[in-house]
């Protein structure tokens, strides 16, 4: 348990940070606990559940706009600003569960029958995925003026297209907030929009990526008892400090820091590194 808490404490400061980057916070703490020994499975379900400590400060963060939805669920199908909202994270939660449960499921059967260096392989590969995304978000950020259509309203495809790409990012390696930025921007939507919709979106994401690992199969509770449940304890309580700290600045620099290039350095390093134990040059 003691000899836990030091990662615990790292991974806690990993998803403080990460989470509000266009990088997958849940990739790079399973990748961090591949480094301190942890088997990839275990490491991709705690890199879920870690999300559920910035789920707090996520909740502050957008607490007008909290709670001007909270508010609007008295009048859910009203034509005004909040209850298009709450229409948009409902229909949009609904199309992530859709895809991003089965996801989850395949994932983890995929990483029981393979090896743990041909599953960092398979993350190798899907972050460099996750590098041309997000170097065509950036462009698309680039070419985003202030013409772009910030009022542009919220129809059902919006909501269930960007919802559905939030899915997606189940797998490990591919980032949240790129593949939800990038459909609506392409759709239209400024990039201060597209931005605020991803984090909206992401407020019960973050609850589902914490919950639902626990809740189905036993990944989640098999890498809790294994790593500790004191130590997964520290690691949300240290995720929730530190995202509430880091959050306005992250986001901040999130809207200006080029991270594809990065995602792919860390992408080509994932797939160097087992590729040079699988064929024995070690």
């Amino acid at each position: 348990m003691h000899s836990s808490m030091e990662p615990a404490i790292v991974a806690g400061i990993i998803e403080g940070v990460v989470e509000w980057l266009p990088v997958s916070s849940k990739t790079m703490i399973t990748l961090y606990f591949a480094i301190v020994g942890v088997n990839v499975q275990s490491g991709y379900n705690l890199g879920l559940i870690a999300n559920f400590g910035s789920f707090f400060a996520a909740i502050y963060y957008f607490r007008k706009e909290t709670w001007g939805i909270l508010k609007s669920l008295r009048r859910p199908l009203a034509d005004e600003p909040y209850a298009r909202l709450l229409r948009f994270i409902f229909l949009g939660t609904l199309a992530t569960g859709v895809i991003g449960v089965p996801i989850y499921v395949m994932v983890q059967n995929t990483f029981s029958v393979i090896g743990g260096s041909i599953a960092m392989l398979l993350i190798g590969v899907l972050l460099l995925i996750t590098s041309f995304i997000v170097r065509g978000k950036e462009k698309l950020v680039e070419k985003a003026t202030n013409s772009s259509e910030s009022n542009k309203l919220i129809t059902t495809r919006v909501s269930l297209i960007t919802g559905a790409m939030q899915g997606l990012a189940a797998l490990p390696g591919i980032s949240r907030s790129a593949v939800t930025m990038t459909p609506l921007l392409w759709m239209g939507f400024s990039a201060e929009e597209a931005l605020r919709l991803s984090f909206l979106l992401d407020v019960v994401a973050l609850l589902g990526a914490g919950v639902v690992p626990v809740l189905i199969g036993h990944g989640g509770r098999e890498a809790i008892a294994q790593f500790g449940a004191g130590a997964t304890l520290v690691m949300l309580v240290v995720a929730a400090v530190i995202s509430f700290l880091a959050i306005r600045i992250v986001l901040d620099l999130a809207r200006r820091l080029r991270t594809s290039t990065v995602t792919l350095i860390i992408g080509i390093l994932t797939i160097v590194v087992p590729l040079w134990a699988i064929i024995g040059l070690r």
